[in-house]
């Protein structure tokens, strides 16, 4: 008996990017790392570290903005990255319209 798999449905990639700093040949290195695999070249100076990871994090696709995070730091969300809990939530009704109708 062989069962057949059913079709899974990929994971998402998380970004988490950081500038890593480390020994080099000639000194200290910073270097963009972030956990979908992207390694950045060595720089001598972080500002350039830095650019580079603002440039791929400028290249993360636009998320739909009911999918956006209200509170990041709680949800531990960032900018580019989908929020579950937000997602789920019933829009509240606008106290501001209710009250300009007598």
């Amino acid at each position: 008996m062989s069962r057949k798999k059913s079709p899974e449905k990929a994971a998402p990639v998380r970004h988490r990017p950081s500038i890593a700093r480390t020994a080099g040949e000639f000194g200290k290195v910073y270097r963009l790392v972030c956990t979908c695999g992207r390694i950045g070249r060595d720089w001598y100076a972080p500002g350039p570290a830095q650019q580079e990871l603002e440039q791929h994090v400028a290249t993360l696709p636009l998320i739909p903005e009911a999918q956006q995070c209200a509170d990041p730091k709680r949800h531990d969300r960032r900018v580019w990255e989908p929020c579950a809990v937000c997602e789920r939530q019933e829009p509240l009704f606008d106290l501001a319209l209710e009250g300009s109708e007598s």
